[in-house]
């Protein structure tokens, strides 16, 4: 493997886990509200009915409704908590946007063909370093975005274009 290919290989695996990590943080907002929005509804309901309660306490079904309400409140809010979809979320975008950073020096070293060992070297620990603090990409997502970076095209406009100057 030639050095261009090395880091074309790692321009496409940046591209694919910069925008595997949005998807994931997108996803994981959908579920954060998911999660919360009903959780808000039942809590609303729940106080509605405390009040209705206290007017018709004979009747047993408000008791009942009362009850389930709050342990849907308890579920839902418990299940917010221990899941953290919101964190979760904000984890993957900032993933996204370290990763972006890497992938955006790397092109730049592609179009001022800055390819030294020593650049490439700074690249690739800022790359390990941003993995080892970004969040799982769940399977399913990752492979979604991979097929579709493959079908976008993988390759800069003008790579196979020799007759650029290097930069200094």
């Amino acid at each position: 493997m030639s050095p261009d290919d090395l880091l074309d290989e790692w321009r496409r695996g940046l591209r694919i886990s910069v925008r595997a990590h949005y998807e994931a943080a997108k996803h994981f907002e959908r579920l954060h509200l998911m999660l919360s929005l009903p959780a808000v509804l039942v809590s609303a309901l729940l106080g509605s009915a405390v009040f209705a309660s206290f007017q018709h306490s004979d009747v047993s079904w408000i008791k009942t409704m009362m009850a389930i309400l709050s342990v849907a409140t308890i579920g839902l809010s418990s299940l917010q908590a221990a899941l953290r979809f919101a964190e979760r979320a904000e984890r993957h975008k900032a993933a996204a946007n370290q990763l972006g950073e890497v992938r955006r020096a790397l092109e730049q070293q592609f179009v001022f063909m800055h390819r030294d060992e020593p650049t490439i070297e700074e690249l690739r620990k800022r790359w390990d370093s941003a993995d080892r603090q970004a969040p799982t990409i769940p399977s399913r997502i990752y492979n979604k975005t991979a097929e579709l970076v493959s079908k976008l095209g993988d390759r800069l406009p003008d790579q196979g274009d020799k007759s650029r100057v290097a930069a200094p």
